[in-house]
């Protein structure tokens, strides 16, 4: 069933419109599975992360080797369900949040000028100049935030009109 009511008129407009609803269907169809698929793995991996590990059929010390592995699976897959679920649905908005919380500071902390510049002993202590430049500036000098020794901020210095 076309989603186009006209007819087309032309073999070249019957092949383009077949195409596109075809791909419009491939695409629907393909884009419902893959939530699908998600959404089971995702309810498989939460109904498994909330399991308890079930006893051990016999004692211990009446257990083979191969017994003993199979039977230590299972907490390993229950453990690694819940670390799963833990990274994408705590850490990760966690991760998210922090970031914004992140650059809402530092965009209210860029908004207004650095402190006024006092020479202390204690700031430059620089032994030898850079080998770059005139030998005052850091390689990653940014005239705004970083300071020249004995000079302070370079925006400063600059005559005001």
């Amino acid at each position: 069933h076309s989603r186009d009511v006209t007819r087309p008129h032309t073999v070249k407009q019957w092949y383009q419109r077949r195409v596109r609803d075809t791909n419009y269907f491939i695409q629907s169809n393909l884009r419902r599975a893959m939530i699908n698929r998600f959404m089971g793995v995702l309810r498989g991996k939460v109904s498994n992360a909330m399991a308890k590990a079930p006893p051990p059929p016999k004692p211990v010390e009446q257990m083979n080797v191969v017994e003993i592995a199979a039977y230590n699976k299972i907490p390993s897959s229950i453990t690694a369900d819940r670390w799963w679920l833990f990274t994408w649905f705590v850490m990760l908005p966690i991760t998210v949040a922090s970031g914004i919380n992140a650059y809402i500071t530092e965009t209210e902390h860029l908004s207004h000028d650095p402190p006024a510049y006092i020479p202390y002993d204690h700031i430059h202590q620089n032994t030898r100049d850079y080998p770059w430049g005139d030998g005052t500036k850091s390689l990653f000098f940014n005239p705004k935030w970083n300071t020249v020794p004995g000079r302070g901020y370079l925006w400063q210095d600059e005559p005001e009109e």
